[in-house]
């Protein structure tokens, strides 16, 4: 460069695949430990049924793991769903689109959940749905705004690279 110095790095086609080899294995990690807590669940409800408790408590065990599976299965970020879906979508698509994806996919769920909520609520009377749902579009909203900085900051990243070339 006539006005300073410039460093290059030249990367081999070797080191590239092992960064993205180590890049999936790392959402592989994540996305097992994301499975942990519904199949813990899981292990409780046969624990449960295998234990032979009380009936009421018994399906109140039940009860209470089954719809903690559920819940939390839920593709929504950051629940442990959203997480999983994130990760998959993460090693097929990369880190931006994922991103992307994962967003619209929590939005459409969350509009779906939104709206089966209402009905059962209109047939139960439940408030504790409605509380659910009010949490769920809560996080959701915390997300969607740490998603639109971050999709910012890669537009001024990709507005820089674009004005240094």
């Amino acid at each position: 460069m006539p006005y300073g110095i410039s460093i290059s790095f030249q990367l081999t086609p070797k080191d590239y695949n092992r960064k993205i080899k180590q890049g999936n294995q790392l959402e592989v990690k994540k996305i097992l430990v994301a499975l942990a807590g519904p199949i813990t669940n899981v292990i409780i409800i046969f624990l449960s049924l295998k234990l032979r408790i009380n009936v009421f408590e018994g399906f109140m065990i039940l009860y209470a793991n089954l719809l903690l599976v559920l819940f939390n299965l839920l593709p929504i970020y950051p629940l442990d769903g959203g997480r999983m879906l994130k990760g998959i979508l993460h090693i097929f698509f990369g880190k931006r689109k994922s991103e992307k994806y994962i967003n619209c996919i929590s939005f459409v769920t969350l509009m779906l959940v939104t709206f089966i909520s209402s009905i059962v609520i209109y047939m139960v009377h439940n408030i504790a749905i409605f509380l659910m749902v009010l949490v769920l579009w809560g996080i959701f909203i915390r997300e969607d705004r740490l998603y639109e900085k971050r999709k910012k900051i890669y537009h001024l990243v990709k507005a820089n690279e674009i004005h240094t070339l």
